[in-house]
């Protein structure tokens, strides 16, 4: 019985403490001492076009394009879309539709677009400070070409 009741003991310890983390890590600042807070920004700001380095492979090898022109589009409120620039060796890449999100939990940087946690269609971030993003794409049906992608906004 005494391994139950540590063991009970630990996991609602260990609950409680995740508890805190979880509420405090993303919360509001409401103690701002004087200070305005940052507005929280906007999916728009990531919508453009990127210049920078795109690589992705198959059964062939690994290929790397530097200087790869990729665009971002606003697709709905919440939804950013990156595709390839037309007419390029690159441009078979398969586009694909984040769910993105802005948020006030990376430190006093508001500017940042990240997609949703779990997205399967791969990771999306942009880096409002210095108007990078990257991108990751996953596969998701057996046609897609996967990609990843490192750029400047233009």
């Amino acid at each position: 019985m005494k391994k139950v009741n540590t063991k009970i003991a630990f996991l609602g310890i260990l609950a409680t403490l995740t508890f805190g983390t979880v509420a405090t890590s993303c919360s509001k600042n409401d103690d701002n001492n004087g200070y305005e807070q940052p507005a929280q920004g906007s999916i728009e700001a990531a919508a453009g076009t990127y210049k920078g380095k795109l690589y992705t492979s198959d059964t062939n090898g690994v290929y790397e394009w530097f200087d790869a022109i990729v665009i971002v589009t606003k697709e709905g409120s919440n939804q950013l879309k990156i595709t390839a620039k037309s007419g390029e060796e690159y441009s078979h890449i398969t586009p694909k539709t984040f769910t993105v999100e802005t948020c006030a939990c990376f430190g006093e940087n508001t500017q940042d677009i990240v997609s949703l946690t779990g997205s399967l269609e791969g990771i999306f971030h942009y880096y409002g400070s210095n108007k990078n993003i990257h991108v990751s794409t996953a596969e998701q049906s057996a046609t897609d070409v996967w990609f990843n992608f490192e750029g400047v906004k233009q």
